[in-house]
């Protein structure tokens, strides 16, 4: 799936950027209601054409106009292909997705990731969706490719390469992702829910990207009233221990987590080997701390500060993406 060699991801990468039977009637999807025809769901999402962003024309297309390249991983509901759209010579990634193998609750979470990223289309840092199609009893949603994840990266480098991410790469993620999280706060009001390296995904040309809007939660008065859960071992504590509202500062406990594996190379919390380990190791005892020294590297006071403070237990004193903007690490 890496199509780059480590060393281009890293120099590409380097900088900061300066600036995705019965059935009932509707399903909601982030709190509006959509129609269900009578044919499948999938259906309709088919679009029957592509459009690139640096493109106006669009391309009417069907399974023909594609060339499979082979498989590049499995997503949510189905297998993802890199694909070469034969008319613009674009590669780009394609998720089948077969109808009869998902249910209504997964229907609603495909419709939810669907409408987030069409409604996405102007975000920073969030993949772009291109189109769709059906065909052969599947869906085929087009998006923008990307070249890995960065759990599989940030393991590359650390366990196969024995070496570690830079901390200015750490902060070019930390920068993208911030700024997709945010957009989705304000400009969608939504929350991700799922926060985790293999929801960020990065290419050859350093471009990293938000991906995975099944779980997303809509924002009412700046807080979720649903519990869809997201990625265990990344949940904050308030999402563990309670069923109240909560907003989207769990989202930045996620990133803490996150940010801390990416930068150590290792998870911060030992293995659970049950949700009651979890439950006393998140809710009932201290937060994890990245050190200066910690483990075999050194870390700068502006990269520890930041991930310290994603990391903070009591989340009325977890700041939400406007202060950590005000941070040096991210202004730096």
């Amino acid at each position: 799936m890496v199509q780059e060699d480590d060393n281009n991801l890293r120099t590409s990468m380097s900088l900061r950027p300066t600036s995705l039977s019965t059935r009932p009637n509707t399903l909601s999807v982030n709190g509006n209601e959509k129609p269900i025809p009578e044919e499948s769901v999938l259906r309709t999402l088919s679009t029957g054409t592509l459009k690139y962003p640096d493109d106006d024309h669009f391309y009417t297309f069907n399974s023909g106009n594609l060339q499979d390249l082979g498989a590049i991983g499995n997503g949510n509901f189905g297998t993802v292909y890199k694909m070469l759209h034969r008319e613009t010579q674009k590669l780009i990634a394609v998720k089948r997705i077969r109808c009869n193998n998902i249910d209504q609750r997964e229907q609603i979470r495909l419709l939810r990731e669907h409408d987030t990223i069409v409604r996405s289309e102007k975000g920073p840092n969030i993949v772009k969706f291109y189109g769709a199609i059906f065909s052969e009893g599947d869906c085929w949603i087009c998006m923008e490719l990307m070249d890995v994840s960065m759990d599989l990266l940030y393991r590359r480098v650390y366990e196969v390469k024995h070496g570690r991410l830079n901390e200015n790469v750490v902060g070019h993620i930390t920068v993208c992702t911030v700024d997709a999280l945010d957009y989705l706060k304000k400009e969608l009001k939504i929350i991700h829910r799922d926060v985790k390296p293999s929801n960020i995904l990065v290419d050859g040309h350093g471009a990293v990207k938000l991906c995975d809007f099944g779980i997303c939660g809509k924002l009412e008065d700046s807080v979720v009233k649903t519990h869809d859960a997201g990625c265990q071992p990344y949940l904050a504590p308030e999402r563990i221990t309670s069923l109240d509202k909560y907003d989207v500062r769990s989202d930045v406990w996620s990133l803490g987590i996150t940010l801390y594996e990416l930068a150590t190379g290792k998870f911060p919390y030992k293995q659970w080997n049950s949700l009651f380990d979890q439950i006393a190791a998140v809710a009932n005892g201290d937060p994890p701390i990245l050190r200066p020294d910690s483990g075999e590297f050194s870390y700068s006071r502006p990269l520890v500060k930041f991930i310290n403070t994603c990391l903070t237990k009591d989340r009325k004193h977890r700041p939400k993406y406007d202060q950590l903007k005000t941070f040096d690490f991210y202004k730096q």
